[in-house]
């Protein structure tokens, strides 16, 4: 009756589902955050939980990937209106600039907080949002919501924690309706080192336009380069020289290097998620301004000397992620949406990085018996209903073969003599 009825359901073989295992338990420490609405916060953690105990029962597939994209839309659908950063309307303005045509560089922007901020980013970013520059937010959503379907497909593969991560982690669902441009980034960067693995060369000039978007990007160039060697160099400065020809041939590099500078100049004026805010914290107001300097000259010996001792995609992943953190918070200002731009490549490989870190973790999740196959265990008896019948010892049995038996004869049972 319940095998029809299951087959009637067509319900899941049964199983557990190992790697949604370790992937929904980090969820749940996820999805229990107080930074969510509590009625989101309580929803999602009782879908996360509930698809848990379905993956310690059922071999699951699809299922979980639903269930964990639907609570990644409605986490952001819920803090869709929490806009912080003024990245989404100085990037508008700037925009409105260039259609009047005029140097969007070099200048502040009374759209920006506080006033006067400049555009510090490269050219691809006018390009890529100028489809919806009125409102560059509805991009960043896009771009996660194709992300979370880009993750989604390779949990259905069997590399679900990265989806869980994307999907469930505050600083990423923040970063994709706050007014920031990381998630794009991102994207971009993903993009790249992706390609890289196959093909070095095209990866590079995939980096180059991260690059062009928002300059952080260079972090993955030095051990790129040193890993792939000079046609990599020649890639990227090839495609550096056509994404930035607006800034080298019409608007001018020096208006440019201006906006950096002016850009920094805002940097300085509160520390903030950085290790300057965490010396303050200790010691109020000595946080040496210096370390704006420092942090980039630190990152850029991690990225060369790291660089030189890489021998895989997952090594240039590794040393660029180092060097991109130490310049991004070991300076006086640094963001919790700058983790939205190391955060897809991150997820893209962490499934294959934990298996290869804890083998020994993936195959007990998949060697476990269900709790139905262990109540059985312990009541089954463990004395043999029927003793096995002991094989005869070689002697013995050469010897009953030796004798040579008449057809029909029978042996006497009275001893002879």
């Amino acid at each position: 009756m319940v095998i029809r009825l299951s087959q009637a359901l067509h319900l899941p073989p049964r199983g557990r589902s190992g790697p949604w295992l370790v992937a929904l338990a980090i969820g749940i420490l996820l999805a229990i955050q107080p930074i969510w609405p509590d009625n989101w916060g309580i929803g999602v953690t009782l879908v996360v939980g509930l698809t848990l105990v379905a993956s310690a029962r059922w071999q699951l597939r699809w299922v979980p990937v639903f269930a964990i994209i639907l609570c990644g839309v409605g986490l952001r659908w819920a803090m869709s209106n929490l806009e912080s950063s003024d990245v989404a309307d100085v990037t508008t303005a700037a925009i409105r600039t260039v259609l009047g045509g005029v140097d969007p560089y070099g200048i502040g922007y009374a759209a920006s907080r506080p006033v006067g901020a400049s555009f510090p980013y490269g050219p691809v970013a006018l390009l890529w949002y100028f489809p919806i520059f009125r409102d560059p937010t509805q991009i960043e959503s896009l771009i996660s919501l194709a992300l979370l379907g880009f993750f989604g497909v390779r949990a259905a593969l069997g590399r679900p924690l990265g989806l869980v991560v994307f999907a469930l982690a505050p600083p990423l669902v923040l970063a994709s309706v706050d007014g920031s441009n990381d998630t794009s980034a991102g994207l971009l960067i993903l993009v790249a080192l992706a390609l890289a693995a196959k093909r070095p060369v095209v990866g590079a000039a995939a980096l180059a336009v991260a690059v062009a978007f928002k300059p952080y990007a260079l972090a993955w160039l030095p051990p790129l380069a040193l890993w792939a060697g000079i046609p990599v160099v020649i890639s990227f400065a090839a495609a550096s020289l056509v994404v930035w020809s607006p800034v080298l041939f019409i608007w001018g590099a020096d208006k440019y290097l201006k906006s950096l500078a002016m850009a920094q100049q805002t940097h300085l004026r509160e520390a903030y998620w950085s290790v300057a805010s965490v010396w303050d914290a200790i010691d109020p107001g000595t946080a040496p301004r210096a370390l704006e300097t420092i942090r980039y000259f630190l990152s850029g010996a991690v990225a060369v000397l790291g660089g030189m001792r890489v021998r895989s995609i997952d090594g240039v992943i590794a040393v660029g992620t180092a060097a991109f953190v130490i310049a991004q918070f070991g300076g006086y200002f640094g963001s919790y949406v700058y983790i939205a731009a190391v955060a897809p490549v991150l997820c893209w490989r962490i499934d294959d990085w934990l298996r290869m870190m804890l083998p020994e973790l993936m195959r007990a999740y998949g060697d476990v018996p269900t709790f139905g196959r262990r109540l059985r265990r312990a009541a089954a008896p463990t004395v043999p209903l029927r003793p096995a019948p002991s094989p005869a010892p070689a002697r013995m049995a050469s010897a009953i073969h030796a004798i040579p038996r008449s057809r029909g004869s029978r042996p006497s049972r009275k001893p002879a003599g």
